[in-house]
């Protein structure tokens, strides 16, 4: 008995010998099994991580991009008659056969605008139309980190004018005055621009605009806005200072610019071009010669929170103005080897009607030629103009507009101008736009 007690025994503590064995060899395969698979996994998540940063750099460098832009298709109908009574069309190109309707991609634009970091801004803005891809805006601004009251800009962006300014996009009517976009013509320029806008930092509602310019835009050859064409550049300055009445509902803007610069004569042909002088008497200027070009201008916007809002703005220029003739011409409104006086300006009443509309109505009035006036004047590029503008927009959603717009030009009368300027020649033009931006 003794014998087989102690024979159990033994053979029970060789068992338990055994399975401590057993339990020991399972849990050394187990924590080197689970060892390998955390360094295998740990070498997974450090290569997703890797992908995961650099994923993150592009997604950080694609947030600072953003992309605006918009599309203004529209239907005009073109009601010409001329003084005689004959119906006329209008030729949308040289040669062409004339028409007295059209559809027709009016703007159709995307911008661009990338901070690369705190303070600095690359922007891009091309015109698609239908036959050319054009550059509007390309600048690089440098902002002020410290005050953050200057901006430096460079580059090609607007001419500092209150209309010029304002965008194409969010303007009441379908054009710019006549006055802007005879004096102002594409409305940029290739330069410098430094900005200090004192209201950010120091709670003082001024803004000042000073710029260094090439000043050959829209008045050339196309070829020539690559560049300047000489050595001299032209100056332009604006200042406008807004003060707010918020128990009133009452905010008015007003303030002034100056554009001061030369048309250089870079070319003389045989026989030498002869010029008119602002008395209208010939002269005939040599190559290097500066044509004096000085404007000087008024400005102000009064907005009034009335039975929805309200705003009435006007702008004032007067100065002196030179240009040549070339067939190429942009600024085709001042398309003459003239030195003249000029003096323009407009008025418009913009009234929101709830939520959705907008009823706009604007008069402008601009003399090309301040010194001659009726049956004096011999070319119609002489001629003044009065235009009335109406306007209608109805707001479909935040990113789409229908705008109806009316503008009746009334010329100057001049026996001597051209047949067709005995008497006022209507020359009125309707416009239905529809408008996408996003």
């Amino acid at each position: 008995m003794k014998r087989f007690l102690l024979t159990f025994l033994l053979f029970g503590a060789f068992l338990a010998k055994a399975q401590e064995i057993k339990n020991d060899t399972i849990k050394t395969i187990s924590i080197d099994s689970l060892k390998e698979t955390i360094d295998e996994h740990s070498m997974r998540f450090s290569a997703l991580d890797e992908r995961l940063s650099t994923a993150d750099a592009i997604l950080e460098k694609l947030a600072k991009i953003k992309i605006s832009g918009y599309i203004q298709a529209q239907y005009e109908m073109y009601d010409n008659w001329s003084a005689d009574g004959t119906q006329h069309g209008v030729a949308p190109t040289s040669g062409a056969s004339l028409v007295s309707n059209t559809f027709y991609i009016r703007r159709a634009r995307v911008k661009f605008t990338y901070e690369a970091f705190d303070g600095v801004k690359f922007v891009l803005q091309p015109n698609f139309d239908v036959h050319q891809v054009t550059l509007k805006d390309a600048y690089v601004q440098l902002n002020d980190r410290w005050l953050k009251t200057f901006s430096l800009w460079v580059g090609q962006f607007n001419r500092p004018t209150y209309e010029v300014e304002y965008s194409s996009s969010s303007r009441e009517f379908a054009e710019r005055s006549l006055m802007t976009r005879t004096l102002y013509p594409t409305e940029r320029d290739q330069g410098a621009k430094l900005e200090a806008d004192f209201a950010t930092n120091f709670n003082f509602p001024l803004k000042l605009q000073f710029a260094v310019l090439n000043g050959n835009f829209g008045e050339g050859a196309l070829a020539n806005m690559a560049k300047d064409v000489d050595n001299g550049k032209d100056l332009m300055a604006r200042a406008v200072y807004s003060f707010k009445l918020p128990s009133k509902g009452l905010g008015i803007d007003f303030g002034g610019h100056t554009y001061l610069g030369n048309t250089t004569v870079i070319a003389q042909t045989s026989p030498a071009t002869v010029f008119k002088d602002v008395n209208n008497n010939s002269f005939t200027p040599v190559v290097g010669d500066k044509i004096k070009k000085e404007l000087f201008g008024a400005e102000t916007q009064i907005y009034y929170d009335f039975l929805g809002g309200m705003s009435l703005k006007g702008e004032y220029i007067r100065g002196t103005y030179s240009g040549t003739t070339n067939s190429t011409e942009v600024n085709s409104l001042f398309n003459a080897n003239k030195v003249r006086n000029v003096e323009g300006y407009y008025l418009s009443l913009v009234k929101n009607l709830g939520k959705d509309n907008v009823a706009s109505l604007r008069y402008d009035v601009f003399d090309p030629n301040t010194k001659l006036s009726g049956d004096d004047v011999k070319t119609k590029d002489d001629l003044k103009y009065n235009n009335w503008t109406f306007a209608w927009e109805y707001f479909f959603d935040e990113n789409i507009k229908i705008m109806a717009c009316y503008v009746m030009p009334i010329n100057e009368k001049s026996l001597n101008a051209g047949a067709d300027f005995k008497e006022d020649k209507h020359d009125n033009t309707f416009t239905l736009r529809l408008q996408a931006k996003f």
